[in-house]
This record gives C-alpha cells, sequence and structure tokens, in this order.
C-alpha cells in the first residue's frame, strides 16, 4: 500500500492528492529514522531526515521517479526554507554580537579566498581531464572551475541551525559560528551573482558594463529593503491574530500565515527574476533580513521567534527530506577522485582560514583547531546556487551541477555530525538536552526538565520548642 501511495504518474488528475499522500508517508518515515538516530546513534536527527529522503529517492528505491513525486513541491520546499530563513536571521542580535563582530569579519575575511582559491586551482587542474567536461571549450572549462569554486564555497545555515536548536545549543562559540556562516552565506550569494555574470562574459563574450558589475550589490541592498518591509507586514499580522479574542488555535494561525508570508517572498523574487529586471532580490537573504529586524526590534523579538521555533522543527522534516530526495549517485562512481581531491582541499583551507582568523582574533587556543568542524556542512544554500547554474547555462552548468552535487551530499551528511561534536567539545550543550521529560508532584514545577535531574527543593520548615531545659 504504501509503495502504491508513493509511486505517482505527473499527468494523472490525482497528481495533487498522491504527492500530499506521499509526503506525509515520507515525513512519517523521516521522523521516526531522526528520532532513532538522535537517540540510539547519538546523531543529529536531520542526518537521519536526509538518509529517508536518499533511500526514496530515483536512484535508490525508486519511491520517488525522476519526473514525478517530491521535486513538484516547490511551493512547500520554499515555504520549510523561508522558515529556516527567519530563524536564522532572529539569531542574530546586534547586542548580543557586539563583542564578536572582529572575530566575525575575521572569520569571513578569511574563508572567502583560501577556500575558493584553493578549490579553484584543484577544479582547474582536474576539469579539464574529467570525461564529464570532455568537449567544452576552454572558456567553459575556466568558467566552471570558477563556480565550482563559489557554490563549494556555500555553508548551510539552515542545518546548523537545526542542530543548535536540537541541542538547545548556547554560548558564544555558538553564536559565532551561527552569525559567521549566515553572513558567509550572504557574501557568498553576491560573489555568485558576480562570478556568474563573469562566467558569462567568459562564455558568450558578453559586454561588460557598470550597470552589470552593480548588479550584485543592488540585489543584496533590495532583498534588505523587502527584508524589512516584509518584517512590518509581519508583525501587523501577528498583532491582528493576537488581538483577536473569539479566534482559537491562535498558534496556528500564526504559524500558516508565517509560512504563507514566506512563500509570497519567494514568488516575488521568481517573478522578478522571469521578467527579466536588472534589480532582483534573493528569497532566503530577504527573509534573513527579515529575521534580523525583528530580532533586533524592542518589542517584536519574542512574538516574532516565539512562532518561528515552534513551526522549525516540523519544517526541518519535510525540507531535509526533499533535499535528500533530490540528491542522485549516477554520476558518483565515476567523480569518486575528484570529489575526494575537492572535499580534502575544502577541509584543509576551511582549517587554515579558521585557525588564522581565531588567532587574529584572539579566540581561546582550545578552540583554534577544531573551530572548522562548525562549517563543513553543506545544504539548501548551495544546492539552490546549483539548480540555479544548471538554468542559467544548460550546455554545461549541468556538469557542474552533478559534481558540486555530489560534494555537497557528503558535507551535508558529515557536517551536522561534525557540528555537534565540536558544539560538546566546547562545552555548549545542556546536560541531558536531547532527551526532554516533565516532572511533576509536590513541590516539583510543571515544567520539561533534563532526565535524572535534580528537581528544585522546596524549603521545609521546622517547628522546634524551644524549652528552658
Amino acid at each position: 500500500a504504501t509503495v502504491s501511495v508513493l509511486y505517482c504518474d505527473p499527468n494523472t488528475k490525482i497528481m495533487g492528492a498522491l504527492l500530499l499522500g506521499q509526503l506525509l508517508v515520507l515525513c512519517v518515515c523521516s521522523y521516526n529514522v531522526g528520532r532513532l538516530f538522535q537517540s540510539v546513534l547519538k546523531l543529529p536527527a536531520i542526518t537521519g531526515y536526509i538518509l529517508v529522503g536518499i533511500l526514496c529517492g530515483p536512484n535508490v528505491f525508486g519511491l520517488v521517479g525522476s519526473d514525478g513525486g517530491l521535486v513538484h513541491l516547490k511551493k512547500l520546499e520554499q515555504g520549510c526554507l523561508s522558515i529556516i530563513g527567519f530563524a536564522a536571521g532572529t539569531e542574530l542580535v546586534v547586542k548580543e554580537l557586539q563583542g564578536q563582530a572582529k572575530a566575525i569579519m575575521l572569520t569571513v575575511g578569511s574563508i572567502i579566498p583560501a577556500v575558493s582559491s584553493l578549490l579553484y586551482l584543484v577544479s582547474w587542474y582536474n576539469v579539464p581531464v574529467m570525461e564529464l567536461f570532455k568537449g567544452y571549450s576552454p572558456e567553459e572549462q575556466s568558467a566552471s572551475c570558477l563556480i565550482i569554486s563559489t557554490i563549494l564555497l556555500a555553508r548551510s545555515p539552515a542545518s546548523a541551525l537545526a542542530v543548535v536548536k536540537e541541542l538547545k545549543a548556547d554560548g558564544a562559540f555558538t553564536k559565532l559560528c551561527l552569525s559567521a556562516s549566515i553572513a558567509l552565506d550572504t557574501a557568498v550569494v553576491s560573489l555568485f551573482a558576480i562570478n556568474t555574470n563573469v562566467a558569462r562574459i567568459i562564455v558568450d563574450g558578453v559586454q561588460v558594463t557598470p550597470l552589470l558589475m552593480l548588479q550584485p550589490i543592488f540585489k543584496l541592498i533590495a532583498s534588505a529593503f523587502i527584508g524589512f518591509a516584509v518584517s512590518h507586514f509581519t508583525a501587523k499580522y501577528i498583532d491582528a491574530v493576537n488581538s483577536l479574542p473569539t479566534l482559537e488555535r491562535k498558534p496556528l494561525w500564526r504559524g500558516v500565515g508565517i509560512f504563507s508570508i514566506g512563500v509570497m517572498v519567494y514568488f516575488l523574487s521568481d517573478s522578478l527574476r522571469e521578467s527579466g529586471y536588472y534589480v532582483t532580490i534573493d528569497a532566503l537573504l530577504t527573509c534573513v533580513f527579515c529575521g534580523v529586524c525583528f530580532a533586533n526590534g524592542k518589542a517584536s523579538h519574542e512574538k516574532f521567534s516565539q512562532p518561528v521555533d515552534e513551526m522549525l522543527p516540523w519544517t526541518n522534516i519535510p525540507f531535509f527530506t526533499l533535499v535528500g530526495s533530490g540528491i542522485s549517485f549516477a554520476d558518483i562512481p565515476q567523480l569518486a577522485p575528484v570529489i575526494f581531491l575537492l572535499l580534502i582541499a575544502r577541509l584543509v583551507a576551511l582549517y587554515m582560514s579558521s585557525w588564522l582568523s581565531g588567532y587574529l582574533a584572539g579566540l581561546p587556543p582550545d578552540q583554534r583547531h577544531i573551530r572548522w568542524m562548525g562549517f563543513v556542512t553543506q545544504a539548501g544554500v548551495a544546492i539552490g546556487l546549483c539548480k540555479q547554474i544548471s538554468l542559467e547555462f544548460p550546455s554545461w552548468g549541468k556538469s557542474v551541477q552533478s559534481l558540486c552535487v555530489s560534494c555537497i551530499l557528503v558535507n551535508l551528511l558529515c557536517g551536522p555530525v561534525c557540528f555537534k561534536w565540536v558544539l560538546n567539545k566546547v562545552g555548549e550543550i545542556p546536560p541531558n538536552s536531547e532527551h526532554m521529560s516533565y516532572v511533576v508532584g509536590p513541590g516539583t514545577p510543571a515544567w520539561p526538565l533534563p532526565k535524572h535531574a535534580n528537581p528544585p527543593q522546596v524549603p521545609t520548615v521546622v517547628e522546634i520548642n524551644v524549652t528552658e531545659d
């Protein structure tokens, strides 16, 4: 029965119903496998979500076909990604990061040149001799190397935030990793827009104009402006929901509204890009900027972050399952040697740049050698850039996508595990944070407490009778 529900033909009239049934079955499986990974294997739950998506993909069990299935749930995936962007933005509280501004700038400023330059050298040496890139002109091969070095530079604030929320990690190291990841991806998206224009100049001979080179800056400014406007609109919506005394299930309506606003942000981004305007926006950055506006507001932080935090665990399940279902193993065997070289080069560059930036920022010596493990994961942003490059350059973009997605797969599976290990190493994971139980009884509060934790004791009044003896 499960197989018959999962298999669907996009040409049938019941495609929508089958997609919903398919998604429900996969999410239930992902949820239980994630709990198994978390409780038994001591791995992040999102690793289990990703593996379920991979197993149900077209190259393993084939429960999701290449022309149908979860790949058609684009709006749902965009909505989940918007919630992740909102949640990532709420972590950027300027007052809390004032002491880490130097470390963030040094981290981003060292990782970008180190990782991109080393990856470009490895790509430039291997791309001309790879079977996947044979038949391409030298200009197309050079442009491929440039794009590969940019895409593999991206981080994954989504998976990092999922691990942090899952483990309830908190501390200076955690905030630095999240803030640097968001800042790094902001820079990578801008750099990708610049390098895409450079690749178009190299391959197509497009004339260089000042407007063409300034387009990424306009995109960043427009994303920040729209994010600010979306934050005001969302605040008005939340206030309207909270002001209705007869409305039941207010948390549900707040969550549905925020999710719908995120989908509309992606719709606006797609519309601007398809219309051919010079000024476009990046939807994920817009959602991040919206979260930043809420995080630094006087009274709006709590009313926005609470519904977002309530939705995040449930949006992580379909999002990372969808990410896993879109990963293909077809080209991995023939690309294995190059994938290995690119991964090693990326890790070496991350280690060197992270150590150098930690030394210059004056971070504790015991963190300098391990902080690189907080920047390994890749997911939504990198995969989104792969999809975008395959659409903009159909002739050689598919080859770049195959190579990059294969590398992203390894980083996607290993990154959350590395991040959890380093958070535990620096001591920013609360004891027994993965297993919570409710302790209710005389003298104990009715809120979740870690298992085996000692509940607060209520002072006992002892009556003492004093006599002359």
